[in-house]
């Protein structure tokens, strides 16, 4: 009897750790292995989560590829009013639509319009300083499905680190995309030499 049930027990555990192995062949396999994403290419979702502290925004219109248009339904401490507010993409710069399109611009676009499209919920955090010189928030945005919306951009190479102290949270993980983007001629580093 004591030697079926160490059996059972070496058996249950090994059970155990070959599923957790499968597990974590599977969870590692996939990250970077997607059609759009380049050799070696983290997913920008698996970069950063979304903080405690970010806040539901619904989208309205998209301006160019780092601003954006959007409303709360609930003021909060960042935007205190439901009206529509216009927001900067922290840590990030794309390159220009207006008044003439820059290479890469409407890429841009087209990229933070596929992740942020008109009416869909996006989750959105400040940093130290929540607004710049001209008014607009300056917000990191995460997808509904929780993928950071400025590392994706600089990871597809649809833009480049622009970092204003002190708003520097999230610089690190964004240079290094960055570097990584660069390195593979993502987007914009192999489009518009």
């Amino acid at each position: 009897m004591k030697r079926a049930l160490t059996t059972v027990a070496i058996v249950g555990v090994a059970a155990v750790l070959i599923g957790v192995a499968i597990w974590l062949f599977t969870a590692t396999a996939t990250v970077g292995d997607t059609a759009d994403s380049p050799p070696g290419a983290r997913p920008a979702a698996a970069t950063s989560t979304v903080p405690d502290d970010a806040f539901a925004m619904t989208v309205e219109s998209v301006h160019d590829g780092d601003t954006l248009r959007a409303h709360v339904d609930t003021p909060n401490d960042v935007v205190n009013d439901t009206s529509s507010t216009r927001v900067r993409l922290l840590g990030v710069d794309t390159p220009e639509i207006s008044p003439t399109v820059e290479c890469w611009g409407d890429e841009a676009t087209a990229q933070l319009s596929d992740l942020a499209p008109a009416g869909s919920t996006i989750w959105a955090a400040a940093d130290v300083d929540p607004l710049d010189r001209y008014g607009r928030h300056l917000l990191y945005l995460w997808t509904a499905e929780g993928e950071f919306i400025n590392a994706a951009l600089i990871e597809g190479g649809s833009a480049r680190v622009e970092v204003y102290s002190p708003n520097t949270e999230h610089e690190a993980l964004l240079r290094s995309l960055e570097a990584e983007a660069v390195d593979a001629g993502v987007g914009r580093w192999g489009a518009c030499g």
